[in-house]
């Protein structure tokens, strides 16, 4: 399974570490550098610096083969366009999100974000 990962935070780090182990392929997009140097460091060139909310960024991260997209940012509203993005411009099939504010739940529900 093909899986991006948008945040490379601890969460992220973390969720990537065990996706990894599992043999799934992972890539992962972070906007910090240095995240981005950590986890190229521990797992292989599987990471890009950038906005995973831009499309560019999805583009080069291969978003568009990808069977899911988990956002792990620390922002509900980052997390919300990049599921968005990778499911209306991508078509990718599941979208999975760390959800940081409980009342914004529902919004992700309605959105359609699993």
């Amino acid at each position: 399974m093909y899986i991006v990962v948008v945040g490379g935070g601890m969460v992220g780090f973390h969720l990537t570490r065990a996706l990894f182990n599992a043999g799934h392929e992972v890539f992962v997009v972070d906007i910090d550098g240095k995240r981005v140097d950590e986890l190229i460091s521990h797992f292989g060139n599987i990471a890009i610096k950038g906005d995973g909310s831009e499309p560019s960024i999805q583009t080069a991260a291969g978003v568009a083969r990808a069977d899911i997209l988990i956002a792990t940012t620390s922002t509900d509203e980052d997390n919300l366009a990049a599921c968005q993005l990778a499911k209306h411009q991508f078509n990718v099939p599941k979208t999975v999100t760390l959800i940081n504010n409980p009342e914004d739940e529902n919004l992700f529900d309605i959105l359609g974000i699993d």
